[in-house]
């Protein structure tokens, strides 16, 4: 009997086991939570990028009281090496001149232009609604929040602010979103945060993507031909948690399903849902 296709799932993308010490890893390596502090959150992906992969991340948890957030780009530091990890990326990683990083703010990001995907062409361009990269293509909505994002909802100190009377609020909201519908603040609970890099003239330019826009180049002249190229998260300041969205294999059932929701339900709405507290808590990246 002759054997049939069958469709090989790449094997997911996860963090390194190597990190900061106040990083702790659950869920097969996909989530990383920072447990204390506001340093000491540096992570790295356990496999090196290939030019044109894109290395994907969703903020899920958001901690009052510190000043900066995450920092993401891209290294050269093996952490299968177990090299001495600084308390920051910026200035501790850079500083060793094989990683290039950025603060993710509004301010930052502005520094550099918006570009259009398709000038990325080969290695990563957009047709009929999907991306298209050396992994593989995906839905181009996969780059996006599945919703319109919101703050204050996910804090560790949950009495330091009334996050469900800003949930509810539409008219304090709305001013809150630019003209595309998407929240003004890029390291905000529920944004989508990714790295990649393409071949330019032998060197390397790093792009940052966010909510679904292309920045950059954001770094160039990385010599990749001088080693693998790893992603890097600091999971600085604010930023208590984020999660790897598989781009290119299958994500978690629980995870479609709150994207599924979320893209039928405003999120002023959620709370009037016939849900149990905890459902709905995991709906508003409370839990």
């Amino acid at each position: 009997m002759e054997n049939g296709p069958f469709y090989c799932i790449p094997a997911p993308i996860t963090f390194h086991e190597y990190h900061g010490r106040n990083i702790i890893l659950s869920e097969n390596n996909t989530v990383a939570y920072r447990k204390s502090g506001y340093a000491y959150g540096i992570t790295f992906s356990k496999e090196p990028l290939q030019p044109g992969e894109i290395f994907l991340l969703e903020i899920e948890k958001f901690e009052h009281g510190w000043i900066g957030n995450l920092r993401c780009g891209l290294t050269q530091e093996n952490p299968s090496t177990n090299f001495d990890l600084p308390q920051y990326a910026l200035p501790g990683l850079v500083d060793g001149g094989q990683s290039w990083i950025l603060p993710i703010s509004t301010a930052d990001m502005n520094f550099f232009d918006r570009t259009c995907i398709n000038k990325l062409y080969p290695a990563i361009y957009e047709s009929n609604n999907h991306i298209h990269t050396s992994r593989g293509s995906m839905p181009t909505s996969v780059l996006q929040p599945s919703h319109r994002l919101f703050n204050l909802s996910n804090s560790d100190c949950e009495n330091s602010v009334n996050s469900m009377s800003f949930l509810l609020s539409e008219e304090s909201s709305d001013e809150n979103y630019n003209e595309n519908g998407m929240y003004k603040y890029p390291a905000d609970v529920g944004s989508r945060i990714g790295v990649t890099y393409v071949i330019q003239d032998n060197l390397a330019e790093m792009y940052i993507l966010l909510n679904g826009d292309v920045f950059g180049p954001c770094a160039t002249g990385i010599p990749y031909k001088r080693g693998p190229i790893y992603a890097v998260i600091d999971l600085y300041g604010t930023t208590k948690q984020v999660r790897i969205i598989q781009t290119f294999g299958i994500p978690s059932l629980k995870i479609s399903c709150r994207d599924k929701i979320l893209q039928q339900v405003s999120h002023s709405k959620v709370f009037q849902l016939p849900l149990p507290k905890r459902l709905i808590h995991f709906l508003t990246y409370r839990s």
